[in-house]
């Protein structure tokens, strides 16, 4: 899946207009802060696991629309790590929706709050605004 792709694949599920996702990065940054609120939204342990099927699958897309709009052919190890970091958020997702009660979502989302501070900080050096 290339970020074109990526791109539709948000709007239509989340009715973004395209002049909000105008560039690779933001485009990264929306559907990584996506995936960080429904994460939160499912380890509130106040809400009905039945509540959550919305949530549920959000989180999963996000994290497929992540890791499938990677180059690992120029991102290289900083690419293979960020594959990493999604898949043992999807792991721990998947731990949560079987009602494991091992999973570590609370670490999921500390990890994925670090990306997605540095990707800010990396879309201001390069030229972006931090959204």
């Amino acid at each position: 899946m290339n970020l074109m792709l990526a791109r539709l694949t948000y709007m239509q599920d989340h009715k973004v207009q395209v002049n909000d996702i105008a560039d690779p990065h933001t485009t990264i940054l929306l559907v990584m802060k996506e995936l960080n609120k429904n994460l939160h939204k499912i380890a509130d342990h106040g809400v009905s696991h039945a509540a959550l099927s919305k949530q549920f699958t959000n989180a999963f897309t996000a994290i497929y629309i992540l890791q499938t709009s990677l180059d690992f052919t120029s991102g290289g190890e900083i690419a293979e790590n960020l594959f990493r970091l999604y898949e043992y958020v999807r792991q721990e997702l998947l731990k949560a929706f079987a009602r494991d009660s091992d999973h570590s979502l609370a670490n999921a989302i500390v990890l994925l709050d670090e990306i997605i501070e540095a990707w800010e900080v990396v879309g201001t050096k390069v030229g972006g605004q931090p959204t």
